[in-house]
Formats: structure tokens, C-alpha cells, sequence
């Protein structure tokens, strides 16, 4: 009972998590828009190799890090709230037309989508948030190697339902975006939701972090 508990709590706040837009949805759905379905599911693989990159991490080497560098967390945060401001600026200064790039796959574009994701992911605090704190929390001092198989398993299944959930919803805008000012303002948008993620956890950070640097001096 304790087990289903645990996998359920798990399952539900994945789903939350990756339901609500953040950086990695947002980029999907700028993706999809800008270069078609085929670069956002390549892209949508790269998300899904990150998120089982730190879910490895969690499962295997938590122990090992924490060891290594109790501030760990604290300066992978600090770093990766640093490079989502920079794409936020990027969203922010977008000019063009989302919709008048070739759609046409090829190595390039599939190198550069999968990349995109991967790097995407591998730099938002929450995600690192999720798998490197809440993770443990939700299920204590099990043994998350025994759940590995499993883990794995509903956290690919859950973030390839969303992730195509946002590429289906993104292919179906497409008509309300055609005039410039539109995609204006939905670029905008999704470069405030980076911005405000980003600001909101270095203000926080920073705060938690305040005392331990004010009693070294």
C-alpha cells in the first residue's frame, strides 16, 4: 500500500510539473511553431534524456554528490537561472515570423532540436528541484534502486503524453498566430514565464544562501 502511495504522489506531481508551462514545454512549443511537429518530437527526446539524466542522478549518485559538495544544488540553480535569463532575453529580442521556417528536416536541424532540449532541461531549476530534492522526499529512505525500472518507466510515459500534448496544442495555434503582432506577444509572454522562473529562484537561492556567507565573515 505504502509502494502505491508513493508511485502515485510521484506520478501526479510529474504530471503537475510538467504540465505547467516552464522552460522546457515553452521551448517545445516555440520549437513546434517555428520548425514543425518532426523538430518538436526530436526536441521532446532531448527533454526526455535530460529528465532521466537527473532522475539517474537522484536514483544513483545523490548520496555521492551531497558528499562531494554539500552546495551542490546551490550553484547548479545559480548557473542554470543564469542561462534561462539568457534565453529569456533571447524570446524577448525574437524578430521574425515563427511560422515562415521551412518545416523540412534534415542532420542539422535534428542535431540542433535534440540539443536544444537536452540543454533546455539540463538548465532548469526545476527540474533539478524536482528530481534532486522532491524525488527523495516523496519516497524517504526506500531505496530508489529497487524503483528504478519502474520510475523510469511512468516518467517516460508521463512526459511523452504532455510533451505531445503541447506539440498537438502548438500545431493547433498555428492559425491564430499568423499575424505578426500575435506571435509578438506569445514570444513575450513565454519569455516572462523564463525570466520570472529564473529571477524568483536566485532570489531565493541567494536568500537561503545570505546567512551561511554573512557568518564566514
Amino acid at each position: 500500500m505504502e509502494h502505491f502511495t508513493q508511485l502515485s504522489t510521484y506520478i501526479f506531481t510529474l504530471f503537475l510539473a510538467a504540465l505547467l508551462p516552464g522552460p522546457g514545454m515553452t521551448g517545445l512549443m516555440f520549437k513546434t511553431l517555428s520548425q514543425g511537429y518532426q523538430a518538436g518530437m526530436v526536441m521532446l527526446l532531448g527533454l526526455m534524456t535530460a529528465d532521466m539524466l537527473y532522475l539517474s542522478a537522484s536514483i544513483f549518485l545523490l548520496s555521492y554528490i551531497n558528499q562531494l559538495s554539500p552546495n551542490f544544488s546551490f550553484y547548479l540553480i545559480i548557473f542554470s537561472s543564469c542561462y534561462l535569463l539568457y534565453l529569456a532575453y533571447q524570446f524577448w529580442t525574437f524578430k521574425g515570423d515563427l511560422l515562415a521556417s521551412s518545416n523540412e528536416m534534415n542532420l542539422g536541424k535534428t542535431f540542433s532540436a535534440y540539443k536544444d532540449g537536452l540543454l533546455i532541461t539540463l538548465s532548469n531549476p526545476k527540474t533539478i528541484s524536482f528530481y534532486l530534492a522532491l524525488v527523495p522526499a516523496i519516497f524517504g529512505s526506500v531505496s530508489l534502486q529497487e524503483k528504478s525500472p519502474m520510475l523510469m518507466s511512468v516518467t517516460l510515459l508521463t512526459l511523452a503524453f504532455i510533451g505531445g500534448l503541447y506539440i498537438f496544442c502548438s500545431l493547433s495555434l498555428k492559425k491564430v498566430l499568423k499575424p505578426l503582432h500575435v506571435q509578438k506577444m506569445l514570444v513575450r509572454s513565454l519569455a516572462c514565464v523564463m525570466g520570472f522562473l529564473a529571477v524568483s529562484l536566485l532570489y531565493k537561492e541567494l536568500n537561503v544562501m545570505a546567512p551561511v556567507y554573512a557568518s564566514l565573515f
